[in-house]
């Protein structure tokens, strides 16, 4: 009988971690589709995507019971930005091209609707004085000055990134031509519109010889538009001020034009699910730890860190009362492991890490990167905090800035491991 009874304790408590890990991972399922759907166009500004995304996480926070620190769970702030809410168009000779896959507006251009003679410029007339002279010299106002930078180094790599910038060949425009037929958008630095549009094609879907394009871009300028970080915290068992802080970016690219958006399922629905995640956890009081957690979900990351930066210059408690930050960016693979940046700045923190993991074999490796400022934990960093952040690895899902970064394309292949990870950590730093 004693055997008998052995068993189902055993049974049961192999049932009930398969039945916490399935729910786990569940939930971070729930919020990576809710996310990154259509509805929320792409968690940028057109049709107010961001605000929606916030909107999401302020009701999760107060559901799973984390409370604000005043009133209110947002953190407000203002930014300038570039958007394109409307026509996206590029044909190339009767070509047309698939906005975000085959080609990309760079996150300054402006309105356009016009035909562009294409002049090929390589890097022999970036570097002649004759030839580039006699460019210098032609009208190209109604021309699109078209580079290949993998095939330009030195002289001619420096003046093609100066002319991209300030046009003073005051041609109608630019392409870039992507070799590797990897596009990346980005929508840095669209914090000002520029006179002229730049766009980067594919080298394969271009037609042979091409000699003109016709182009469509709908530009809206957005001054001060409200953003705000979404911050919540779990009182630790007992009575402190010291606490574990949890970030992880809500934002991402959103629209780029009516029918092109970037859903940033693993950039950073992925990270944000398990940030809620931990905020569900540790939220009952069984698994509460003794000093306090604080979870910021931050907006403007694309932007260049603009949430964090304004929350370290706003902090709503004193910075020197934070153990450790871990920020949390893209942590929906796994199969090689997770990757700590400021390893190296923090060895002891980093081989806590690597102690948990192998005393419970969560992941095949956990590997040191040193200062780096990719993302944000940056500001805080710069600020005095101790801060890390983890990201995983691995080559099953490798879109980044890419309209196929979808949350079923995700496959969160050591999510629960790195929840475990997260767990053991803070329950014993």
């Amino acid at each position: 009988m004693k055997k008998f009874w052995s068993y189902l304790l055993l049974l049961w408590i192999t049932v009930s971690g398969l039945l916490s890990q399935a729910q786990d991972i569940d939930y971070a399922r729930f919020v990576m589709d809710t996310l990154s759907a259509p509805g929320m166009h792409g968690r940028g500004y057109v049709k107010y995507g961001a605000h929606r995304a916030a909107e999401f996480l302020v009701r999760e926070f107060y559901n799973l019971g984390a409370r604000p620190f005043n009133d209110s769970y947002s953190q407000e702030f203002r930014l300038d930005i570039n958007t394109f809410p409307g026509g996206m168009m590029a044909n190339i000779d009767g070509k047309v091209l698939e906005p975000g896959t085959e080609f990309i507006v760079h996150a300054s251009s402006p309105s356009v609707n016009q035909v562009f003679d294409l002049v090929f410029v390589d890097a022999e007339m970036l570097e002649n004085n004759r030839k580039f002279n006699k460019l210098l010299k032609t009208n190209l106002t109604n021309s699109m000055l078209v580079f290949d930078r993998s095939q330009m180094a030195g002289i001619s790599a420096r003046t093609a990134d100066s002319a991209l910038k300030s046009n003073f060949f005051n041609a109608g425009g630019y392409m870039l031509i992507n070799a590797k037929n990897n596009l990346v958008w980005s929508i840095w630095p669209g914090f000002e519109q520029r006179q002229f549009p730049v766009i980067e094609v594919r080298e394969d879907v271009m037609p042979r010889k091409p000699s003109r394009i016709a182009l469509t871009i709908e530009a809206e300028f957005m001054e001060e538009v409200l953003v705000r970080n979404v911050i919540a915290q779990l009182k630790g068992s007992h009575s402190s001020d010291t606490c574990i802080v949890f970030t992880a970016h809500y934002d991402h690219l959103g629209r780029m034009g009516q029918n092109t958006y970037f859903p940033g399922a693993n950039d950073n629905a992925s990270g944000v699910a398990m940030l809620l995640d931990l905020a569900r956890h540790f939220s009952d009081s069984i698994n509460r730890p003794s000093y306090n957690l604080v979870f910021i979900a931050l907006a403007a990351e694309e932007m260049g860190l603009l949430g964090s930066e304004y929350y370290v210059e706003h902090p709503l408690f004193p910075l020197n009362k934070i153990k450790v930050l871990v920020n949390l960016d893209m942590v929906g693979t796994g199969s090689e492991g997770i990757t700590v940046v400021n390893g190296a700045i923090y060895p002891e923190m980093l081989e806590f890490f690597r102690k948990i993991n192998q005393e419970k074999q969560y992941l095949p490796e956990i590997a040191m990167r040193g200062e780096s400022c990719n993302s944000d934990h940056c500001p805080f960093y710069k600020a005095g905090v101790p801060s890390v952040f983890i990201y995983t690895r691995g080559n099953e899902h490798r879109e980044y800035h890419s309209p196929y970064d979808q949350s079923h394309r995700v496959p969160l292949s050591r999510y629960n491991e790195l929840f475990r990870l997260l767990q053991d950590f803070i329950l014993t730093y």
